[in-house]
């Protein structure tokens, strides 16, 4: 399933992103396991907060990618 559908399940119709914070770091011991990475490898990390139209906190993500294996792209509207 998706964001959307799950809290529209719990009444929250709409929502925007506040904030998405992006970072590089080494892979720690846990990034390595998971992501099947060399010891080295770099990771970027996605910290992101979603909000209702009032400004209500309602999500908190946290995500690593293998920084050799994706491209981000940023766009405003």
């Amino acid at each position: 399933g998706s964001i959307t559908a799950s809290l529209a399940r719990f009444g929250i119709d709409d929502y925007l992103r506040q904030s998405t914070v992006l970072s590089a770091r080494h892979a720690d011991a846990a990034d390595l396991a998971d992501l099947d990475l060399q010891p080295g490898a770099i990771v970027l990390v996605t910290v992101a907060v979603n909000v209702t139209p009032d400004g209500q906190p309602i999500q908190f993500s946290e995500s690593r990618f293998p920084a050799e294996r994706v491209e981000l792209k940023l766009s405003a509207l």
